[in-house]
């Protein structure tokens, strides 16, 4: 993909690259950490001091080392509060849609590269992040994404565009990288806890989802984590925050985990979209085409207006 690489301020195009820089036609250059090109522009709240630090900001990779006791109870031992139960055929059914050696570009990987390898294995795989934790492809900010228009036929951001600062550029962005009948995989949560502070900014609404992809025909909308599990990690939530005090935290962690796991169970039968059920999921996933047809503002909401009471 280094052909299609351009610099995220000028938009220079990539003229050659060494193991410690990327060289640009402008004459700029941008640094390579261990192997991996650190592409942030000037307007980032990202740096490349960061990266060298090993500054954690969206995600601490600390928190699945299961050698570590609490980890391994929490990780392991625990149910957990919430599921997306149809992860895995979500995105099969989206591998089926996209040609063999189709382009996909995966903003945010976490630790989860193998698993989009795998899901998505007759395409090419370009892994994405702000930080190098895990080890990904290329670190930029998604506010600027340092490729060229149309080069990916399928643009996937799970759990990402609620720890963007500007999600309208974000938006705007990965729609400018998506071919034109390219696909966007976005799922993101309406109701969940402050995390990853303080680099968490925006929850997102049925309509408010719809309203950020303009360019975008909406193919399928699916509830991923339902009312049931959103009720479980606000009340785990209201526990564990009554105190300040490790154990007592650790103790409500415990409580509610094993008294409210169950709840999760009650989203598992695929729930149909009305205006009752987006009143208060846990969260959504969306998948987009990109038509670049132009929507007004009224014509966002017809998908709204098509639910049924």
């Amino acid at each position: 993909m280094q052909k299609y690489i351009i610099h995220p301020d000028t938009h220079a195009k990539l003229i050659s690259s060494t193991k410690d820089f990327f060289h640009f036609e402008d004459g700029s250059e941008l640094p390579v950490f261990n192997g991996i090109p650190v592409l942030f522009g000037s307007e980032s709240m990202f740096c490349y001091e960061d990266i060298c630090k090993a500054k954690v900001t969206t995600q601490n990779g600390a928190h699945l080392d299961t050698s570590n006791l609490k980890n391994y109870i929490r990780r392991k031992m625990l149910p957990a509060l919430c599921a997306d139960f149809n992860m895995d055929q979500r995105y099969a059914e989206l591998a089926k849609r996209l040609a063999k050696g189709s382009k996909v570009l995966i903003v945010g990987v976490g630790e989860k590269a193998t698993y989009y390898k795998n899901i998505f294995s007759d395409c090419e795989v370009i892994t994405t992040d702000v930080h190098a934790t895990f080890k990904p492809d290329y670190i930029f900010d998604g506010h600027y994404v340092p490729f060229e228009n149309t080069c990916f036929d399928l643009v996937l951001a799970a759990q990402v565009i609620e720890h963007t600062l500007n999600p309208w550029l974000f938006c705007e962005e990965l729609q400018r990288v998506t071919k034109i009948n390219g696909f966007l995989q976005i799922e993101a949560p309406q109701s969940f806890p402050y995390h990853a502070e303080p680099y968490d900014f925006f929850r997102f609404t049925f309509t408010g989802m719809r309203s950020l992809f303009r360019e975008c025909a909406v193919v399928t909308t699916e509830i991923t984590e339902g009312n049931a599990a959103n009720v479980a990690v606000t009340v785990s939530n209201f526990f564990i925050n009554t105190s300040s005090t490790r154990w007592v935290r650790s103790a409500w962690l415990l409580v509610t985990r094993l008294t409210l796991g169950w709840m999760k169970y009650l989203d598992r039968p695929k729930v149909s979209l009305t205006r009752r059920s987006v009143s208060m999921p846990k969260g959504y996933a969306f998948t987009f085409q990109k038509d670049s047809q132009p929507r007004s503002s009224k014509d966002l909401l017809t998908e709204f207006y098509q639910l049924k009471k």
